[in-house]
């Protein structure tokens, strides 16, 4: 008895120093260490009134990892970050209440076991909608705003389309949104419409009508009109492809930059005739026939008179201001202004009446503003986009509308885009928006 006894004691003591010794050896948990960074710069994107969108750019020499939501110090959600195109953004789906503020926590990765972490404060949760969106074309590759063109009647729209480095130019009817397949193979970049059936492109091999070069250049491209029933191709003139520009066609003219044989021109050609009217250009400006203005044609801040081929200057701008557009139904001129500095570049945007600015909006950092190529002012309001840059403060992207006489400006819609938008605003409050990704038509809720 004794024997089992003392066998039961030993097993006992083995067990208790077992026990002991993993005890001993049992890691520590440590708590990391939180280090307050301060503020982080960000952009913020409302999706609905319960989605948000929050984008970063990752500090150069950490990672961040994840943004816990807070309100006060209670957690109310966390997201992870997701990593696109060196841009990094966090996703909430949360009953976000009206007037509330929220806090965010921007956490890096668990590095020596610290965290850096960085802070949003205040921030209140808005989502203002005024359009439903319905895409009507998606793009493979975006040509920007050279490579699409409304008709003179405004009946179509034409888009250039990169489909497997096979280049496909689209008819897209505004009446009807029906796209329709062209045949013509879109080289270049250039479109410009003529007609609803006749385009203003590069020409090809089987251009008719080609005359012989004046000079040898390889940099020389051939400005054909092309008719979509027909199929033909017909020369128009030589076009500079390498440092050219070419304005919008605006009652049947266009003003193009010459190929550098012909002394540093440009050309004013009336599409009906083939007629020309010439002017000299210094080499600084060859860049500043405006291509992006569907009302008028624009050369270093002057409009030109198509008619009598004069140049008038409607207002008198800075040097780093550029006229936009003149709209013609209202009277108002629109200007934006850069100022540039080694490290720093900020924005505005001015109105103008009867030559003197009306409105100048604040001088911002990385502002992108869009004015609509085609504008439906009512009541002296104009309804706008603009993009800002990343910020400690709450920017929302989207579209405003600018009262020009109050000055009151007002979110709209909000819609976050990193790339060029060009809107056409019709007569009814619709608008048809040609974006990075495709063609879109918004129309009032």
């Amino acid at each position: 008895m004794k024997k089992y006894f003392y066998l039961i004691i030993s097993v006992l003591l083995l067990s208790a120093c077992s026990k002991k010794a993993n005890d001993e050896i049992k890691p520590v948990n440590v708590k990391p260490t939180i280090k307050d960074a301060g503020a982080i710069a960000f952009k913020a994107a409302p999706l609905s009134d319960h989605e948000l969108k929050l984008s970063f750019l990752n500090p150069p020499d950490r990672t961040l990892s994840k943004v816990i939501l807070k309100q006060d110090n209670t957690v109310l959600a966390t997201s992870s970050l997701t990593d696109s195109a060196g841009v990094v953004y966090a996703s909430f789906d949360y009953a976000f209440k009206p007037g509330v503020k929220y806090n965010f926590a921007v956490q890096t990765a668990l590095t020596s076991n610290a965290i850096t972490q960085y802070s949003i404060t205040g921030y209140t949760h808005s989502y203002v909608s005024a359009y439903n969106y319905q895409k009507v074309f998606t793009s493979h590759i975006s040509m920007g705003p050279n490579g699409f063109d409304i008709s003179p009647s405004r009946n179509y729209l034409f888009i250039a389309d990169d489909v497997n480095n096979n280049m496909q130019l689209k008819r897209i009817s505004l009446k009807t949104l029906e796209v329709q397949d062209l045949p013509y193979q879109a080289a270049g970049l250039v479109v410009r419409a003529i007609s609803d059936n006749e385009l203003l492109v590069y020409g090809d091999k089987t251009t008719e009508n080609v005359p012989a070069a004046p000079a040898a250049d390889t940099y020389d491209e051939i400005l054909a009109r092309y008719n979509i029933d027909t199929k033909k191709m017909t020369f128009v003139n030589y076009f500079s492809g390498s440092y050219g520009r070419i304005s919008r066609i605006v009652n049947n003219h266009v003003l193009i930059v010459d190929p550098a044989y012909y002394d540093n021109t440009a050309s004013l050609i009336n599409l009906g005739d083939l007629s020309k009217v010439k002017y000299s250009l210094n080499d600084s400006n060859f860049g500043a026939v405006d291509e992006v203005s569907f009302n008028h044609i624009i050369c270093n801040n002057m409009l030109l008179n198509t008619s009598t081929g004069k140049f008038t200057q409607p207002f008198d701008l800075s040097a780093n201001s550029g006229l936009v557009e003149v709209d013609d139904a209202t009277g108002y001129g629109f200007v934006q202004s850069y100022i540039l500095t080694p490290n720093v570049a900020t924005s505005s945007f001015s109105v103008y009446k009867n030559k003197t600015a009306v409105y100048t909006s604040p001088q911002v950092l990385g502002l992108s503003v869009y004015f609509p190529i085609i504008y439906n002012i009512q009541n002296d309001v104009v309804t706008y986009y603009q993009n800002f840059n990343y910020d400690t403060k709450v920017n929302i992207d989207g579209y405003y509308t600018l009262n020009i006489k109050t000055g009151e400006t007002k979110l709209v819609q909000s819609d976050s885009n990193p790339y060029v938008v060009s809107d056409y605003q019709l007569k009814d409050g619709s608008v048809f928006s040609v974006r990075a990704d495709g063609v879109y038509k918004l129309t009032r809720k």
